[in-house]
């Protein structure tokens, strides 16, 4: 079985296309509005819970907010 491991977070481009804020996003989750950008920039994952909840307020997929890579 391959590896798979997270690649780029989509989530700028995500809340780009729904024209939503960090900072709605934040209201709507309950995520600091630094914890976002934390992911946006890469330096941090989500954690299971976090991508629930911004899948959740953006009407999307789980999976939809990184580029999956196979190793």
């Amino acid at each position: 079985m391959k590896e798979i491991e997270f690649g780029k977070c989509l989530l700028l481009e995500l809340l780009q296309k729904k024209g939503m804020t960090q900072s709605e996003l934040s209201e709507e989750t309950g995520i600091t509005e630094s914890q976002i950008s934390l992911y946006i920039s890469g330096k941090r994952k989500m954690s299971y819970l976090s991508a629930v909840k911004i899948s959740l307020a953006l009407k999307c997929h789980a999976e939809d907010l990184y580029v999956w890579e196979e190793k």
